[in-house]
């Protein structure tokens, strides 16, 4: 059995870390920080801020987009694509959806009968048994895909995040990462910018930081090459460099987003995180570029 795992992130909100968040039934939308999803969204993955009012988003076990009004003035609909799965990561590319399955398969949709159907399916490199995010770069004109978990047990491997590259106009993807992250160096730069790291208790009764870094999904800052990864065990916000060097971090608020699973950043330079809704409702809460 894993030892327990406590989390020794301090509790930030305003321009720290969360913006200004009110009790935000649906209905009341984004003004306050902090929006409700519906139900069906409980289980929410990916998100894609698609204009200044509207979110799009997939959840982990139906096929379908879900188009949220932010302003909480429209109810919120849906559109199938295909059947129940395992969908984990959305971005939008040139006018077309692509999904992330967790078995590392991308799928290109196109719209058909008011709705949206499988137009094609790519299969992302590297063997990595577990994938989770995807956005679109559109500066570099190419979608970014990378795996939560990675392959490989030898501690080299276990250090390592790859960031791989799709061309949406083609569907190929590049075998060689165009971004490897380092996790040893992600961890050192994090505790020398002062923010406290999730700890550990060893069967030894000692206690050792616990830096899973699982990345949950990437969002690409616009106009800077610049990325931004959602790491939800850690209940983190880093912002990183093309080189793989931290920028920025952002411990998130536990309260407002246990779970935090989406990522998207809004025309108006909003950074919205959404969070399953662990036995409560899920939310989309605005958060401060670290």
């Amino acid at each position: 059995m894993r030892p327990a795992r406590r989390l020794a992130l301090p509790l930030l909100l305003g321009a720290a870390g969360v913006a200004a968040c009110g009790a935000g039934p649906h209905g009341r939308g984004l003004a306050d920080g902090r929006l409700d999803l519906p139900k069906a969204l409980r289980e929410v993955s990916g998100i894609v801020a698609l204009d200044a009012h509207t979110l799009v988003a997939v959840q982990d076990e139906k096929g379908a987009l879900w188009f949220v009004d932010l302003r909480g003035e429209a109810k919120a609909r849906s559109e199938q694509f295909g059947k129940a799965g395992d969908y984990e990561g959305l971005a939008r590319a040139d006018g077309a959806w692509w999904v992330l399955r967790a078995d590392g398969v991308l799928l290109r949709l196109a719209a058909r009968d008011g709705g949206h159907a499988i137009a094609r399916e790519v299969t992302l490199p590297g063997g990595h048994p577990d994938w989770e995010a995807l956005a679109y770069d559109a500066d570099g004109k190419r979608l970014l895909a990378m795996p939560k978990a990675v392959a490989g047990d030898d501690k080299d491997a276990r250090d390592r995040r790859p960031v791989y590259a799709v061309d949406p106009a083609t569907g190929a993807g590049v075998a060689t990462p165009v971004l490897t992250l380092s996790r040893r160096a992600l961890q050192a730069a994090i505790l020398a910018a002062g923010v406290p790291l999730p700890t550990k208790t060893t069967d030894k009764g000692k206690e050792k930081v616990d830096f899973d870094f699982a990345v949950s999904e990437i969002a690409v800052v616009p106009g800077r090459r610049e990325l931004l990864l959602l790491l939800g065990s850690d209940r983190l916000l880093l912002r990183v460099d093309f080189a793989g060097a931290l920028l920025g971090v952002r411990a998130l608020d536990a309260k407002l987003l246990p779970q935090p699973e989406g990522l998207a950043v809004a025309a108006d330079g909003r950074v919205l995180v959404a969070s399953e809704g662990d036995g409560g409702k899920a939310v989309v809460g605005v958060v401060a570029v670290p």
